[in-house]
């Protein structure tokens, strides 16, 4: 299924398809699953990770489920999410570079993909790894970098349901640029 293609009106103007209704609501509910999910995810490595901090008894178990959620969620949620992300913005009104929120919330879900894989992940399955050496300043890495990341996706979600800032003025071919000295 495309979610994007280009037909030609009459008039010569290009005009994009959308996706079909049912489309849209299996990609809308695969969205919100798997965006909740990351953001689940991240709350519980989050929660682990501050509980084996403040007790080193419950440290190597602690980490280990925090490894696992990592290791096992995070790759397939933050990636589904993006991907129904983008799939709804080419495939319904809102478009990609429309609504402003539509845009922040891109950018923001683009990074938190690259920090959660690349960068989150390996820390977090790192300490799950060594839970004796888990102590001091790569704890508080990790806890800070999931603080953000949980933080993030919490913006992600606030920017999917208040929708605010209205739309974005972009000069397209054709048209006047918005002027910059608005009284």
């Amino acid at each position: 299924m495309t979610a994007r293609t280009t037909a030609v009106r009459p008039s010569g103007a290009v005009r994009a398809r959308r996706l079909p209704p049912g489309g849209r609501k299996a990609a809308v509910s695969l969205h919100v699953i798997t965006s909740v999910g990351w953001l689940g995810v991240h709350g519980s490595m989050l929660a682990l990770a501050a509980a084996a901090a403040a007790d080193p008894e419950a440290r190597a178990g602690a980490l280990g489920a925090a490894g696992l959620l990592s290791g096992l969620l995070v790759l397939p949620l933050s990636l589904t999410a993006a991907g129904t992300g983008l799939l709804l913005a080419l495939g319904t009104p809102w478009g990609l570079f429309r609504h402003t929120w539509v845009a922040a919330k891109l950018v923001l879900t683009l990074l938190l993909v690259a920090g959660s894989n690349l960068s989150i992940g390996p820390m977090v399955r790192e300490l799950a790894a060594d839970p004796a050496a888990a102590g001091g300043a790569g704890m508080v890495r990790a806890l800070g970098a999931l603080s953000v990341s949980f933080t993030v996706l919490l913006a992600t979600v606030l920017l999917s349901t208040v929708k605010p800032f209205g739309r974005l003025r972009l000069a397209l071919p054709g048209r006047a640029a918005p002027s910059a000295d608005r009284g």
